[in-house]
């Protein structure tokens, strides 16, 4: 974990970029914007899908147009659209054709580029380039690139310069690597271009499947955009979350660890359903950050006349990057705080530890109790250390056989605890309390007891009060073994209590391993807020161990490992790389992923990537162990990892030629009964 994350919400400032009569960037709100799955051909299924979204609010709408064919059926969309009195902007998604898109400008009000696939294609070759050879290919990309800026230009047409994970360059990737730096590059040497002709109406992306390497390439976009003066606004997506919980929780990981930076100004939540039901997991997610503006966030499209800008403070602060004048560069990679290394009864806590995951026995139901014990449910998903507040419950927590802390909020009845489980837990939330746990440190001490500081409803303006008040108590002690944790007054504030925790352990060279508890405010949105407060800190290097309180046993545990997994700390299970769909999809993708799953999804470990065509297929593959992509009508290629190793597999042959590529490669193991969970 990198010190300089954001202590507070505060909105990066960014210029306004209009795109139709929707404006993003700025004191805006963040939009919410999806994609068209079907033939953009048919204009009839375009518009039925176009509709739906317009009614759930979606507010910018995008069509991919992969043929002169697409793009001659546009003008029938826009006629379609303004009968129907739809005014949301239109988006053209391009890849590979430069000639397409001069010829879509005309009828969108933003273009879509991929930087990486543009003007190059994607060969996986090595070639060392000399700075002739890598200056020439520049040239050969700006000679294709510069007649799309000025018709842009002329046309007042928007661009997303969108570099995807998955689809960087040979150029690139030979030079930079697979590597935030290398999207961060391939997006600026298209934005170097627009400048020189005075072309500003831009915003950018930088989507990956792996929300470590998505959320480090944005924040290396924005310190380097604001490192050169460049205000433009960000589109933020986790690329082929999938499907069901897994995608919402992927996005909300990604996309949650960006706004709560401060970044984002319009978000598309891409998962492998119908684009409709994108619309409200974007709005689950920006809703608590454009509440923090006066006015509310417009709840349906616009019937045309202009947006009044938010009244919102929208100043931004620096991310981190290079210290002032030191040259210094910091790297926005996923790197885990270092932690001291101890046991709490038989499990390995902190260093490179796995994150643990605690469960509060006050949670846990009669009938669940019955069930965990008769099934033995839980195997994949297993509770590894049991909270209690009361004897009562601490006699029934000990036939899980599983570390077990007691958590008190008083000092006397504390003591008699000392020595009968493997953590006591001190509930504090005022410095005045704080001072009546000396004896039980002191006891702690001698009988060699784990001890966590709990802060309770902890505050911006208390926390480094409570925290340097325990550092205190400890010193004097001389107790090592504990932890620290806390749970926020405001749930909100959780990412920025527990960063400020975590900077005043380093600060005062303390490496005790931090327990992350999140108790969501309500049972709205609990899927997504738990995932954005609890996923942010993960995937920034913070926890050791985590609890989500206030929620079923069961659900809160299979809730806690998918979150994890969503981060790629712990792989409980099948990991799926599944895109969204979209016009360029030649088989029915959504089903597709359902059979692949129900035959694959007891493949514990094994990452599957699920790719409708070939625009990020390879690239992405490169993170998952097989791929399944479509390559033509009803044909699909086979590969593992990057490399194509069966080409044009009839459709329904090649669900059985995946199961027989795993097999070969001695990943497949037999389907044993299903988990509950």
């Amino acid at each position: 974990m990198q010190s300089g994350f954001p202590l507070f919400y505060q909105r990066r400032k960014t210029r306004t970029v209009w795109i139709g009569q929707v404006a993003v960037g700025g004191n805006y709100p963040i939009r919410v914007q999806s994609m068209a799955t079907a033939d953009t051909k048919n204009t009839e299924a375009v518009m039925r899908e176009i509709e739906q979204m317009v009614t759930a609010g979606c507010e910018i709408v995008r069509v991919t147009v992969p043929t002169q064919a697409d793009c001659d059926n546009l003008p029938n969309i826009r006629a379609a659209m303004k009968k129907a009195g739809i005014k949301v902007p239109l988006v053209a998604d391009i890849h590979f054709t430069p000639s397409i898109a001069l010829n879509v400008v005309p009828y969108v009000d933003k273009v879509r580029v991929n930087p990486g696939n543009f003007v190059d294609k994607k060969l996986f070759k090595v070639v060392e380039y000399t700075d002739s050879q890598y200056k020439q290919e520049v040239e050969r990309l700006r000679e294709k690139f510069v007649p799309l800026v000025l018709k842009c230009k002329e046309y007042g047409v928007a661009m997303r310069i969108g570099t995807n994970h998955g689809s960087l360059s040979d150029r690139i990737m030979n030079r930079y690597g697979d590597t935030p730096e290398g999207m961060v590059e391939s997006a600026f040497e298209f934005t170097r271009i627009c400048r020189e002709l005075d072309y500003h109406d831009i915003v950018f992306s930088m989507k990956a499947s792996n929300v470590q390497v998505m959320t480090a390439a944005y924040r290396l976009l924005a310190h380097e955009l604001d490192k050169q003066g460049w205000n433009y606004p960000l589109h933020l997506g986790v690329t082929e979350a999938g499907e069901g919980e897994d995608g919402r929780i992927k996005s909300a990981i990604g996309i949650g660890a960006l706004l709560e930076d401060g970044l984002g100004d319009t978000i598309r939540v891409s998962l492998t359903e119908d684009p409709v039901y994108e619309v409200p997991v974007a709005y689950g997610l920006v809703r608590k950050y454009n509440g923090q503006c006066v006015l509310p966030h417009p709840a349906s499209p616009y019937k045309g006349e202009e947006i009044s800008p938010l009244l919102c403070s929208a100043n931004g602060i620096p991310l981190r990057g290079d210290k002032e004048g030191s040259g210094e560069v910091v790297d926005f990679s996923y790197q885990r705080r270092y932690s001291h290394a101890f046991n709490v009864g038989p499990m390995a806590y902190g260093a490179q530890n796995a994150i643990r995951v605690w469960n509060s026995f006050s949670d846990l139901s009669e009938i669940q109790w019955e069930t965990y014990q008769t099934k033995k449910i839980g195997e994949d998903t297993p509770v590894e250390g049991i909270e209690v507040v009361s004897e009562k419950d601490l006699k029934s927590a000990r036939n899980f056989n599983l570390p077990v802390a007691f958590q008190n909020s008083d000092a006397n009845e504390a003591v008699k605890q000392v020595g009968k489980v493997e953590k006591l837990v001190a509930a504090v939330s005022s410095i005045e309390e704080m001072a009546f746990w000396k004896p039980v440190i002191a006891a702690c001490y001698r009988q060699d007891q784990i001890f966590e500081w709990h802060f309770q409803n902890a505050s911006v303006q208390n926390i480094e009060e409570l925290a340097l008040t325990a550092f205190k108590l400890l010193d004097e002690a001389k107790v090592e073994k504990v932890f620290f944790s806390l749970t926020a007054k405001n749930p909100a504030d959780t990412v920025y209590i527990n960063r400020k925790l975590a900077e005043y352990l380093k600060t005062h060279n303390k490496n005790f391993p931090l327990h992350l508890r999140y108790q969501p405010a309500g049972t709205e949105d609990l899927l997504l807020s738990t995932s954005v407060h609890l996923g942010t800190l993960l995937v920034e290097g913070l926890g050791d161990s985590l609890q989500i309180q206030g929620v079923p046993f069961l659900d809160n545990l299979k809730l806690a490992y998918n979150i994890l997994q969503g981060c790629r700390l712990r792989i409980f299970k099948t990991e799926y790389i599944s895109c969204p769909s979209c016009g360029r999809t030649l088989f029915d993708l959504q089903t597709t992923t359902q059979k692949i799953r129900e035959v694959t999804g007891h493949l514990k470990g094994v990452k599957i990537a699920v790719m409708g065509c070939i625009v990020n297929g390879p690239g992405e593959m490169a993170d998952a162990d097989f791929g399944y992509v479509g390559t033509g009508p009803k044909k699909i290629s086979l590969y593992v990892g990057k490399e194509c190793v069966e080409r044009n597999i009839p459709e329904e042959d090649a669900v059985d030629h995946l199961i027989g590529l795993i097999k070969t490669h001695n990943r497949w193991v037999e389907n044993q009964a299903p988990s509950s969970l």
